[in-house]
């Protein structure tokens, strides 16, 4: 153990302490000092009173001393708790935030890939728009020949009907050519008598080269129709 001397009041008072509490002490004895100095004047006749105002004072700074540490803690304590709460709402923005980027990361996948649609769509677009034009244009370059076939088939219609028509005569020809030839042979068949059969001049019924001469006339006109039958059968 060990002794301090302490001076409190103009007195002297010796307290025994453990080793090395000895500047500890004298600083308390000299808190009580200080203390019983503001009282000043009010000072008691008796020494053991103004140890107890002494006391009083220090116990009053003390108790402060404690209710500012209690309302000191309760404040760190709230800061904590707020701090608390302020983390757990960091850590769910952190969450969220974590959420609105994965959400933000997804949404840009889906519009690389509408990106990539509309693209190959544009593409396919234009694919059936030059599809579309050559169609047009074959389309239109189909129409130009129906109309002209259908030129050539008008103008081959008329020269079928032109024809037909020349067929026509050459039939009506042909006809009259095998009746006259029919009634030249029913003539030179006969034997006519005398003033019954006229004869007109520089004709002769009894020619023996006329009838084959008119045969072979019969006969060329069925060619010339047949030929044009076949020409207009074939348009």
């Amino acid at each position: 153990m060990s002794e301090v001397t302490l001076t409190i009041a103009g007195r002297e008072y010796t307290v025994a302490c453990a080793e090395g509490e000895e500047p500890h002490v004298a600083m308390l004895g000299s808190q009580i000092d200080a203390k019983l100095q503001e009282l000043g004047g009010n000072l008691a006749s008796q020494e053991s009173q103004n140890l107890v105002f002494g006391g009083l004072l220090i116990a009053d700074e003390l108790h402060e001393a404690r209710m500012a540490a209690s309302a000191r803690q309760a404040e760190l304590e709230a800061k904590i708790t707020s701090l608390k709460e302020s983390s757990h709402e960091a850590k769910l923005a952190i969450g969220q935030r974590d959420e609105l980027t994965l959400t933000v990361a997804r949404l840009e996948q889906e519009l690389d890939g509408l990106q990539s649609a509309h693209q190959r769509h544009s593409a396919e677009v234009d694919d059936l728009r030059s599809e579309l034009e050559q169609r047009r244009e074959q389309a239109q370059t189909a129409t130009d020949e129906q109309e002209k076939l259908a030129a050539q088939v008008a103008e081959l219609a008329r020269e079928r009907d032109g024809l037909a028509a020349q067929i026509e005569n050459k039939d009506l020809l042909l006809q009259k050519a095998n009746d006259h030839i029919d009634e030249l042979k029913a003539a030179a068949a006969k034997t006519p008598a005398a003033g019954a059969f006229p004869v007109s001049a520089g004709t002769s019924t009894d020619d023996p080269d006329l009838a084959p001469a008119l045969e072979r006339f019969a006969d060329l006109l069925e060619t010339c129709a047949d030929k044009l039958e076949s020409k207009a059968a074939s348009t």
